[in-house]
């Protein structure tokens, strides 16, 4: 899940992306509100926190602007107003929900995980299953059976994009693109290093599916009995 906090406090900006880390949600921020808006107008996030009292672009009008270019991302909004009369303008100018500061983060995480599900009307999927293997992609495990290993942000973002790519080859250049992003030229052997690293936790758990590599290409998951 990738989620966008555009908060102009940095030390609880930080600690909110902090935080989300740890439980491996991918959190990008912006001290901003212009910048934010920039970055959020391109759709790219599942969930958007925001600040009202921001400098550049305050909250309101970022809110209202995105929904007026039809961008659907769930908004939750941080903010010290805790009247009815701000929580109903929020969410009448299209915020998706309302916290007031100060909160506990892990209630901010609960909203967002919340947010999340309902985003486009549809419940997501919270298991992919491939072969003898099912990745939970709300706490970023990977498991066979009973038996189960947690992994980290690069390692669940790379399986996911394999997991739901079985039915071809996944080119290691999109693996890049999507993981390390605008870094992707610094870290062009990252990809092979947290590939070797999947495969050991698959080891580990004893699975049969198996992450091939297709020479100057890219990558494959092989289920059980899969011709290869």
């Amino acid at each position: 899940m990738k989620v966008l906090i555009v908060e102009d406090k940095e030390q609880l900006a930080d600690a909110i992306k902090e935080y989300l880390r740890m439980r491996k949600v991918d959190a990008t921020v912006f001290y901003d509100g212009l910048e934010g808006y920039k970055d959020a107008k391109k759709g790219k996030y599942d969930v958007i926190v925001l600040d009202l009292m921001l400098p550049g672009k305050d909250g309101l009008s970022i809110i209202k602007d995105l929904r007026e270019q039809k961008l659907d991302t769930p908004i939750l909004v941080l903010t010290a107003k805790s009247s009815t009369e701000d929580k109903v303008e929020c969410l009448l100018k299209g915020a998706d929900d309302y916290l007031t500061k100060p909160f506990v983060l892990e209630e901010l995480l609960a909203r967002i995980l919340v947010l999340n599900r309902r985003k486009g009307n549809a419940i997501v999927p919270e298991e992919v299953t491939y072969g003898d293997i099912v990745l939970d992609k709300l706490n970023h495990t990977i498991s066979k059976g009973e038996n189960s290993i947690s992994l980290s942000m690069k390692e669940y973002q790379i399986m996911e994009i394999l997991m739901t790519n079985t039915d071809h080859i996944v080119e290691k250049n999109l693996i890049l693109d999507k993981v390390w992003a605008s870094d992707s030229d610094n870290y062009y052997n990252s990809a092979e290093v947290y590939i070797s690293f999947l495969r050991k936790k698959l080891d580990a758990l004893g699975a049969e599916t198996k992450i091939k590599s297709i020479r100057n290409v890219g990558y494959k998951m092989i289920a059980p009995g899969e011709n290869e």
